[in-house]
Formats: C-alpha cells, sequence, structure tokens
C-alpha cells in the first residue's frame, strides 16, 4: 500500500475580521506552496498582515485572478501588494464569510446578467494637457 505524507505549512494562519478585514491591502511574502489537508491539497501563501505574519489558504478563484493580474509563476507573486474581499456566502448550508484576494486595483462589477464577479480596473487616459496659447 503506497501511503503520502501530510504536510503542514509552518506558522498561524490569518483570521477572518480579526487578521484580515474587508478592503484591507496585504502584501505576499513568498511563492506559496501546496499543503495536503483533510480536503485535499491547498495552496498556502505567507502574507504580511496588519497583525504579522500569517498564513493564507487561496482558493481556486483568488489563485485565478492573482494569475491574471500577475501571471502564472507564483514566484513572480511575492513582494506583491493584493487585496482582501470578505463576501458573505453559503458554504455546506451556513452563511460564511469567505475570503478572497484580487490585484490591489481590482473592482467588484456586475456583468451583462447582473452577476458580480471581480474585475481588473482599466486605466482611464488621462486627458491631454492643453497647449498654452501664445
Amino acid at each position: 500500500m503506497k501511503v503520502q505524507k501530510i504536510t503542514r505549512a509552518q506558522g498561524e494562519y490569518a483570521k477572518i475580521n480579526q487578521d484580515i478585514k474587508d478592503g484591507d491591502i496585504v502584501k505576499l511574502l513568498d511563492g506559496g506552496q501546496i499543503v495536503t489537508g483533510d480536503f485535499g491539497d491547498r495552496h498556502v501563501f505567507k502574507i504580511q498582515t496588519t497583525n504579522g505574519e500569517k498564513n493564507l489558504s487561496l482558493n481556486q478563484t483568488s489563485m485565478n485572478n492573482l494569475i491574471d493580474e500577475y501571471g502564472d509563476e507564483t514566484s513572480s507573486w511575492v513582494n506583491k501588494d493584493v487585496k482582501v474581499w470578505l463576501i458573505t456566502q453559503s458554504v455546506s448550508g451556513q452563511m460564511k464569510k469567505v475570503c478572497y484576494l484580487t490585484g490591489k486595483d481590482w473592482d467588484m462589477v456586475e456583468d451583462e446578467r447582473g452577476n458580480l464577479k471581480f474585475a481588473k480596473q482599466i486605466a482611464q487616459d488621462e486627458p491631454p494637457l492643453e497647449e498654452p496659447s501664445l
């Protein structure tokens, strides 16, 4: 029988509304690691919070958002600032706050069907400067 070693991330995990709050900007401190838990593999990253360094397990939506923002190589995410979103949603029949991460300048927008989604802000070009009249 083949068995698998379970790996745990060292350190404390960030607590919602204590270490991370909706709208916080936190810094990714490492390129993450795959940690095997009770419900399968998780992507765990070390982040800088107002309460110090904490671990944060990222869901697939957060991973996808950060790939769109910073690329698919997590080593390039180190020292990047990201925005915390705490969204209340139903999880296993109970309403819970779920943490999502995006680029720091992202917003939540409504699509053509009325669904909310995360989207990168499109930079508005500044109007050209008026030339002084002579």
